[in-house]
């Protein structure tokens, strides 16, 4: 009997564990933490799909809706590879669109 609740413990404890991996790795994911704040560097690094979606919230705040589109959207990474250390509320609060 000691046996079985001893491993009734062990299960319980490694499926705690293996949840609490997979939540902080599903955090780690999520949006990609790309924002205003971010440097071009991160942007020019992030994924594509996290690309997109900090441009779509940015054009959103700064009414730019140019830039979501397929031929405004290159802009910002045209625009970074020359500027890395600055933000992406730099390039929205100085570009045309």
């Amino acid at each position: 009997m000691g046996k079985e609740k001893l491993s009734r413990y062990t299960t319980a404890a490694m499926a705690a564990l293996a949840s609490t991996m997979l939540a902080l790795s599903l955090a780690g994911c999520g949006g990609g933490g790309l924002s205003g704040s971010s440097t071009c560097n991160d942007y020019l690094s992030a994924s594509s799909q996290d690309q997109q979606t900090v441009v779509d919230q940015l054009a959103a705040k700064y009414h730019k809706p140019d830039f979501t589109t397929p031929l405004g959207f290159p802009e910002v990474a045209y625009w970074c590879s020359s500027e890395p250390s600055a933000t992406l509320d730099n390039f929205f609060q100085i570009a045309n669109g």
